[in-house]
């Protein structure tokens, strides 16, 4: 990766930038910047250069773990084995794509609603990951999604015979239907939920434990 090192404070910009981010000097674009064959590793906003992992453009490189999370480069590719209890996928891949924002908008919803979905739709990132699975698991997030989807179906079944009969006892019997079906997709069905995204990176919390421990120690700050 090509990159700036700012003459005035040392810090180490993209080559992209016209100013330092430190200090604001601005940045000698006429240099000659070389770049040496094979990975560089990756620079972070404030300058600190991301060491490589071992065996790049392999399964499982750009994959590190911290501490019960694992920590992905946006799009790389994790290892062939399930991350619920890391035994061999054999190539079965969930596409998943995962949106975040930073939770304190969650107060947002306090104030509005609608005002709350416009904010979060401008400031949340986005990322493709493609997640293995075993057969055991695969089948079980089949079974739990046709869970999901009967707990809905009765839910608005509920709302049907509540109009038909004219008995509103019907109606909080589908409610309740209806929210134990958002309630079970949500923490049920879902393999793993991301904890933080930003443009390079992605934070990815319920991976199974001897999963992460075969993956290197996360090196970023």
């Amino acid at each position: 990766m090509s990159s700036l090192k700012c003459a005035q404070c040392g810090l180490i910009n993209f080559a992209s930038e016209t100013t330092c981010k430190r200090c604001g000097a601005i940045l000698n674009q006429n240099i000659p910047r070389a770049v040496a064959p094979g990975p560089q590793g990756i620079v972070l906003e404030d300058g600190y250069v991301l060491p490589p992992p071992p065996n790049v453009g392999m399964p499982g490189s750009g994959v590190w773990r911290s501490k019960s999370t694992l920590v992905m480069s946006q799009g790389a590719a994790l290892p062939d084995r399930c991350v619920k209890c890391n035994e061999p996928a054999h190539g079965i891949r969930l596409k998943r794509k995962l949106t975040w924002h930073h939770p304190a908008l969650y107060l947002l919803i306090l104030v509005a609603v609608l005002i709350y979905l416009i904010v979060s739709l401008i400031l949340r990132k986005r990322a493709n990951v493609e997640i293995g699975l075993c057969e055991r698991h695969l089948a079980i997030r089949r079974r739990n999604m046709l869970i999901t989807w009967l707990l809905f179906l009765l839910g608005v079944a509920g709302f049907v015979v509540a109009a038909v009969a004219q008995d509103g006892t019907y109606v909080l019997v589908g409610a309740i239907l209806l929210l134990g079906a958002i309630i079970y997709g949500l923490v049920v069905v879902r393999v793993v939920s991301p904890s933080k995204i930003d443009d390079k990176f992605v934070w990815l919390k319920g991976v199974n434990k001897n999963y992460l421990s075969q993956l290197p120690q996360w090196p970023g700050p």
